[in-house]
């Protein structure tokens, strides 16, 4: 591992978001991000994470692989799982403005994590698994 790229390894499960949080809050902060851009970071990973752990394996044991560092201006963070298939950028765009009776339940967590983030995207391969990418510029 070089000094300009972070790994960790956790547990897909709910308790191991703190940690996730640290990790990322502590690797961007590196980078010389301001507050505002470390919490926008820290809420995307989180919002990814938590579904990981909830979904992503259906009750079995599994880990998240989150590695992360600096490109070009950018702070890049890539999130690896191996549970099941799930595109995240399919999932439509929640309609903000209906009552909160009509509103559809769920949704909320990628749509924050694409408003918070300048890129995000998403593949998967049979023998890698899940792998969500997120870029948030550091410089303007």
């Amino acid at each position: 591992m070089n000094q300009n790229k972070f790994e960790l390894e956790v547990e897909a499960k709910l308790d191991s978001l703190p940690v996730i949080g640290d990790f990322i809050a502590e690797t961007v902060e590196r980078f010389g991000a301001d507050p505002a851009t470390v919490y926008k970071v820290q809420l995307a990973v989180d919002e990814a994470c938590t579904n990981i752990a909830l979904y992503a394996y259906s009750g079995q044991k599994g880990s998240i692989k989150l590695a992360c560092g600096l490109v070009d201006s950018d702070f890049v963070v890539t999130i690896r799982d191996k549970g099941k298939p799930f595109d995240p950028l399919s999932v439509p765009i929640p309609d903000l403005k209906a009552d909160l009776d009509s509103r559809k339940v769920g949704g909320l967590g990628i749509y924050f994590m694409r408003k918070l983030m300048d890129v995000v995207s998403y593949s998967f391969d049979a023998n890698n698994g899940n792998q969500l990418t997120m870029r948030k510029r550091l410089t303007e």
